[in-house]
């Protein structure tokens, strides 16, 4: 990303309330900030607790906000090398309480809405597949996240 991209998107993010902006630092490895990425983000997942990959949630206007802005934080987080899981954390956590969702770590929305941003983020099917195999390939949420990669929006 040049820096004149990554200055207007922190710009643009820190300007949106809920989401504010976790450090705009411009690295010129894209694989290594692939990797910092993946790891604070797959990180977030322990915890993340879905009961079963089938979960069905209604997405009442607050829910569907929720997994909208989460979608664009997860996409701007990863594409944004230097953060942490605590940043990640805490800009999800921001969301979630700016859109009155208090459940959001049991949520199916969340892991969805994580693996559509990834898939906003370019991330390829090689390095989605890394980090679902980081997280946990078997755990339910990282079913939701794989199929929020692969179905965006449906």
């Amino acid at each position: 990303m040049n820096p004149r991209r990554a200055v207007l998107v922190c710009v643009l993010v820190a300007t949106l309330p809920a989401l504010g902006c976790p450090g705009c630092i411009i690295i010129g490895s894209p694989s290594g900030s692939f990797a910092d990425s993946s790891k604070s983000i797959g990180g977030a997942f322990d915890g993340i607790s879905t009961s079963s990959g089938s979960t069905v949630v209604s997405l009442t206007p607050n829910r569907q906000g929720f997994q909208r802005d989460l979608r664009a934080f997860t996409a701007q987080f990863a594409a944004t090398p230097g953060g942490s899981r605590e940043q990640f954390l805490r800009g999800v956590g921001r969301i979630a309480e700016d859109h009155g969702v208090s459940d959001w770590e049991s949520d199916a929305a969340t892991p969805r809405a994580i693996g559509e941003g990834l898939r906003d983020a370019k991330f390829s099917q090689r390095q989605m597949d890394t980090f679902v195999d980081g997280i946990g390939r078997e755990r339910p949420e990282a079913q939701i996240a794989l199929d929020g990669y692969q179905h965006p929006g449906s």
